[in-house]
């Protein structure tokens, strides 16, 4: 299998995946694992770029000083 993986690398193919519920909590039991392990040694600096972090000061600003309107339909957030 690694052999069709890696010689295949530039090439994705859609394919199907059957999994149980109880293998879907796993996995996202797993994901939450690795998050919280990156978030214990890796900054947020190293990861995102600076206009991104300048953006979410901003955001974290502006919902601090309730700057903002409450969306409530589809035509509220797009206008």
């Amino acid at each position: 299998m690694c052999e069709t993986l890696c010689h295949n690398q530039s090439v994705m193919k859609n394919i199907t995946l059957q999994i149980s519920e109880k293998e879907l909590l796993e996995v996202v039991s797993a994901y939450k694992t690795l998050q919280n392990f990156l978030e214990k040694i890796v900054s947020p600096n190293e990861i995102y770029e600076s206009e991104f972090l300048e953006g979410l000061q901003q955001s974290q600003t502006e919902v601090h000083n309730k700057e903002f309107s409450e969306v409530k339909s589809f035509a509220d957030f797009v206008q």
